[in-house]
């Protein structure tokens, strides 16, 4: 243990004229006192409060003198500011520009000419040429990249991907035809073996992964024992099974089994399922209270997300909104005539693209109630206008594919829909020569910047095509 008293006693019969005799550094004090330090640290006495407060005191005292033999000089340098260019790609250049803004010895530095001489003798060796400069290669490669992209064709221009790519686009269509018989026959299969009302899936797969999946379903009902393949049928029996991203029982009663699952945590969900079935009339309720809590708002319940976690999203917002009476009037009046979204707690009050109203589960309901006061009236403008755009969006569509002869025509649902309808009405005015080369084609619409065909022989094309 260490003594206040006896440190505070011994080191002050030290006076600071005996500064000019030192000849070790703070610094090397520091290291010097690590030992003792670490053998009187606090922390080492936990389980005696009292010597650990008592060490604490003291090193505190005895730190502070050690510091005070040391003095900062008198003498500061004035401070500057430095301007240090970070642009290209040569280490040694930066480096040397550091050292010389502060007035600093570059003596150290490697000689550059001799690291440049090396350098060009080994990418020499290596294939890339002496007509590279070493210093700045990644720049280089670059401008080559560039040059090269610059003479090939754009990869959103429509045309050009038509003229190489059709064939290969109605080749994969005729394949992906073949494969929805083929599919057809095993979805037909699973369903009548299990009496599904119906298979879907909610993602873009190859077929080969939505064979597997299928054929995992088999395998699950062959390698279970009596009592759980029958708790496997009964959850299956007249409803829908959803393949997709997690595993659980839908807002409609459904089961989704995930693709990054396997099989035995399907298994548990189809065991747990006649549980989590019997929260729906929760799930119902849920959503009528909160609707009364909101002036008669419209609340959306998506009907393929899961059950357990819509419920709790639910009934944690109800049980914020219950603790503020106060705020009841206002939010029947702010909320009515709204479309009411629950969300996660990592979400944002916001509107969407087409007028609801997101409300995350967690949400202050003060904060709640100005958000309505000031968008409620917003929302209700922006799903008309909304309504008014789909409505027209349908009838471009239909007459797009009436005159160039589509296919198919469709886009990924995050879009912005102006946008769409705006490049729906730009292929209806193409030329001729689009035109032939459009006929009996599938096109989406989707995020991707440049032009390809997918598996199902549909061509993605962006937005801002050419």
């Amino acid at each position: 243990m260490l003594s206040s008293y006896m440190n505070i006693r011994l080191l002050k019969t030290r006076e600071f004229t005996a500064l000019s005799c030192r000849s070790l550094s703070l610094n090397e004090i520091s290291v010097a006192l690590r030992p003792f330090i670490f053998e009187v640290h606090p922390d080492r006495f936990a389980n005696n409060p009292s010597v650990q407060q008592q060490n604490e005191k003291s090193l505190q005292i005895f730190n502070g003198y050690i510091n005070d033999l040391f003095p900062v000089s008198s003498n500061i340098r004035p401070t500057k500011n430095i301007q240090i260019n970070l642009t290209g790609t040569d280490p040694v250049r930066i480096a040397k520009q550091a050292l010389e803004r502060c007035n600093l010895s570059t003596n150290h530095l490697p000689n550059l000419s001799k690291l440049v001489r090396n350098v060009a003798a080994a990418n020499d060796f290596a294939g890339f040429g002496p007509g590279i400069r070493t210093s700045n290669i990644d720049q280089d490669l670059l401008k080559m990249y560039l040059q090269r992209k610059r003479k090939g064709p754009k990869g959103n221009d429509l045309q050009n991907a038509l003229t190489h790519t059709r064939t290969e686009a109605i080749q994969k269509s005729r394949e992906a035809e073949v494969t929805k018989i083929t599919l057809k026959d095993e979805i037909d299969d699973l369903k009548w073996r299990t009496g599904a009302k119906n298979i879907v899936w909610h993602m873009d797969w190859a077929e080969s992964h939505m064979r597997r999946c299928l054929g995992n379903v088999h395998r699950l009902i062959d390698q279970s024992n009596e009592q759980r393949r029958e708790s496997i049928m009964n959850a299956l029996y007249k409803n829908v099974l959803r393949f997709g991203r997690g595993s659980f029982v839908c807002c409609d009663g459904s089961i989704q089994f995930g693709a990054d699952h396997v099989p035995e945590q399907w298994e548990q969900i189809c065991l747990e399922s006649s549980r989590q079935r019997s929260q729906l009339t929760n799930l119902q309720n849920a959503a009528i209270r909160l609707r009364d809590y909101l002036g008669g708002a419209l609340i959306i319940l998506h009907h393929q997300r899961s059950l357990s976690q819509t419920l709790q999203q639910i009934e944690c917002l109800i049980t914020r909104i219950k603790c503020r009476e106060s705020l009841h009037k206002e939010l029947e009046k702010y909320g009515a005539d709204t479309m009411i979204e629950v969300t996660t707690s990592y979400d944002e009050l916001a509107v969407g693209v087409d007028g609801r109203l997101n409300i995350p589960c967690n949400v202050d309901v003060g904060y709640l109630v100005s958000f309505l006061q000031e968008n409620s009236k917003k929302a209700a403008e922006i799903n008309k206008d909304m309504i008014r755009l789909q409505a027209e969006i349908e009838a471009d569509k239909d007459a797009c594919m009436r005159e160039l002869r589509l296919r198919s025509l469709d886009w990924e649902n995050n879009l912005p829909l102006p946008e769409v309808l705006n490049s729906i009405r730009r292929l209806r005015d193409t030329e001729d020569s689009l035109r032939e080369l459009l006929g009996g084609m599938g096109i989406k619409f989707c995020l991707n910047p440049n032009i390809y065909v997918m598996s199902d022989g549909k061509l993605s094309v962006p937005l801002n095509w050419i």
